[in-house]
């Protein structure tokens, strides 16, 4: 398949599971947290998609005034 072929498909099937394992990533969440069945590719997507977000997690910033 060329690049061309990739991008008529469209995104992957698994990107939406890989969003929201993402945003969970950033929030803090655990792999307790994931929706999806055991060992399924969405279970998957949204685990790498958690690593991904935990990455870039995100913090706290405080005033010091």
């Amino acid at each position: 398949m060329s690049d061309a072929d990739a991008k008529i498909a469209g995104p992957s099937r698994y990107a939406e599971a890989h969003r929201k394992g993402y945003l969970a990533g950033r929030r803090g969440c655990t792999g307790a947290d994931n929706p999806y069945e055991n060992d399924s590719r969405e279970a998957r997507a949204w685990v790498m998609g958690l690593l991904d977000g935990r990455a870039k997690q995100l913090t706290l910033v405080r005033n010091s005034f």
